[in-house]
C-alpha cells in the first residue's frame, strides 16, 4: 500500500464515534500534480473492492451542477441574479413567486427545507409546483434556511429558460464543455460500475415516521417504500419517486474523474468560460459559509488558511476547490464514499458527516504532501 493509498484507507477505518464508510475514493490535485486512491468495499454483499472508476450517487453535490448551469445562463443574459421565480415559472412559483434566483441559490427564499413530495397525491404530475404550494416557512431574505424545495424550483427555472429538460440543459451547459462523460443523471454512466448505497428508503421512511428533523405528518399507508440495497439507483426519495430521476437538488451520479472536472470549474471559473460576476457570486457570503449555490469552507493547507468552495452530499460525497493565490497553486479535491451502505445498514445517528470525512482526509493529505509546513513526521 502506497502512502497515498493510506489516506483513503483512513477514511474507511473503523471508528468509535460512528459508522465508517465501507469504501472510499479520494482524489486531489495541486497545481499540475494529481493523486487518486481507493479503499474498502464497493459492495459488502459481494465483496467487490472499491476502485477510482466506481460511480456514486452524488446526492446534494448535484446542486453544484444546478448552480453552474444557472451561472452560465446568467452570464449569457438568459437570466439575471434578480430574475424572480414568478417571472419564469408563472403560477407554478407559488411561495417562491417573488424570490429571486439569487435568493433561491443562497437558500434565503424562506421555503420549507424538505418535504416528501412522493407522499403528496398529485405531486408526480408536477413535483416542483407541489413543493412550491407549501406555504413559505420563513420570511423572505431574513436568513439562510437550506432548502431542497428551492433547488428543485431552480431546476425548473433552468428547464424553462432553456426550453429543454433539466438533465439535457445541464449536459449542454456544464458537462459537455468539460468532457465530463462519467457524470450522468439518475444512474451511473454506461460502463461505470456503481457503488452500493443504502437499504432502500429506510432513512427517509424513518424521517417521515419520527418527524425528525422535519415534521411532516403525512400518511404513508400503501406507499411502495424500497427495501432492497440500492446500487446504481438514486437514494433521494424525492428525486426517485417524485421526479423520476434527477432534479435540481439531487439525482446525479459521477466518479472521481468527472467530479474533478467539476472541481476545476470551481477552482478557476474564468478559465472555464464563466465571467467575473460569477466568480464574485460564488464566493460572496451573505450568510456565514454560504456562497451562491455553493458552500464555503476554510481549513489550513500548506501552513496557511485556504478558502474552498464546493458542496457535500448526504450519501457521503464531497467536491471542493480552492483558487490559486499568489503564494499557492489551485487545489481540487473530491471525496466519494458509500457511507449509507452497511451490513447492517447504519442508522442516521451513527453516520459521520460528509464534511467531517472530507476534512479528515484533507488533513492527512496535507501531512503527506507538505510535512515541512504541517509538522508531520514521515
Amino acid at each position: 500500500m502506497s502512502a497515498w493509498d493510506a489516506v483513503a484507507e483512513a477514511v474507511v477505518a473503523e471508528r468509535p464515534d460512528g459508522h465508517a464508510p465501507p469504501g472510499a475514493v479520494f482524489a486531489l490535485s495541486e497545481g499540475d500534480e494529481t493523486h487518486v486512491a481507493a479503499a474498502g468495499a464497493a459492495d459488502l454483499r459481494t465483496g467487490e473492492r472499491m476502485t477510482p472508476s466506481h460511480a456514486f450517487d452524488l446526492a446534494s453535490v448535484s446542486k453544484t451542477l444546478t448552480t453552474l448551469a444557472l451561472r452560465r445562463l446568467i452570464d449569457d443574459g438568459s437570466l439575471t441574479d434578480h430574475t424572480t421565480a414568478g417571472a419564469v415559472l408563472g403560477a407554478r412559483a407559488g411561495a417562491a413567486v417573488d424570490a429571486t434566483v439569487d435568493d433561491l441559490m443562497r437558500h434565503r427564499a424562506g421555503l420549507t427545507e424538505w418535504w416528501p413530495l412522493y407522499l403528496v397525491a398529485d405531486a408526480r404530475e408536477d413535483p416542483v409546483a407541489a413543493g412550491l404550494r407549501l406555504p413559505r416557512r420563513y420570511p423572505l431574505r431574513a436568513a439562510r434556511h437550506y432548502s431542497d424545495i428551492g433547488m428543485q424550483a431552480l431546476g425548473a427555472v433552468i428547464a424553462r429558460a432553456t426550453g429543454a429538460p433539466l438533465t439535457e440543459a445541464v449536459r449542454r451547459l456544464v458537462l459537455d464543455p468539460l468532457g465530463a462523460t462519467t457524470v450522468a443523471p439518475a444512474a451511473a454512466a454506461p460502463g461505470s460500475p456503481a457503488a452500493a448505497g443504502p437499504d432502500g428508503d429506510a432513512i427517509e421512511r424513518e424521517m417521515v415516521r419520527s418527524g425528525v428533523p422535519y415534521p411532516v405528518g403525512l400518511a404513508t399507508d400503501g406507499f411502495g417504500w424500497r427495501t432492497r440495497t440500492l446500487r446504481g439507483e438514486v437514494a433521494d426519495g424525492n428525486a426517485y419517486h417524485a421526479f423520476g430521476g434527477a432534479a435540481g437538488h439531487a439525482g446525479w451520479f459521477g466518479d472521481a474523474a468527472g467530479l474533478m472536472a467539476i472541481a476545476g470549474v470551481l477552482a478557476d471559473p474564468l478559465a472555464h468560460g464563466l465571467g467575473d460576476d460569477s466568480v464574485r457570486a460564488l464566493s460572496t457570503e451573505l450568510d456565514d459559509g454560504q456562497g451562491q449555490g455553493v458552500m464555503i469552507y476554510r481549513l489550513p493547507w500548506r501552513g496557511r488558511p485556504r478558502t474552498f468552495v464546493g458542496h457535500s452530499g448526504f450519501t457521503g460525497t464531497f467536491v471542493a476547490a480552492a483558487a490559486a493565490t499568489d503564494a499557492d497553486p489551485a487545489v481540487r479535491a473530491v471525496l466519494l464514499t458509500n457511507r449509507l451502505h452497511g451490513r447492517p445498514a447504519p442508522v442516521r445517528q451513527r453516520l459521520v458527516a460528509s464534511e467531517t470525512l472530507w476534512r479528515e482526509a484533507m488533513a492527512r493529505a496535507d501531512d503527506l504532501l507538505h510535512p515541512s509546513t504541517t509538522g508531520a513526521r514521515p
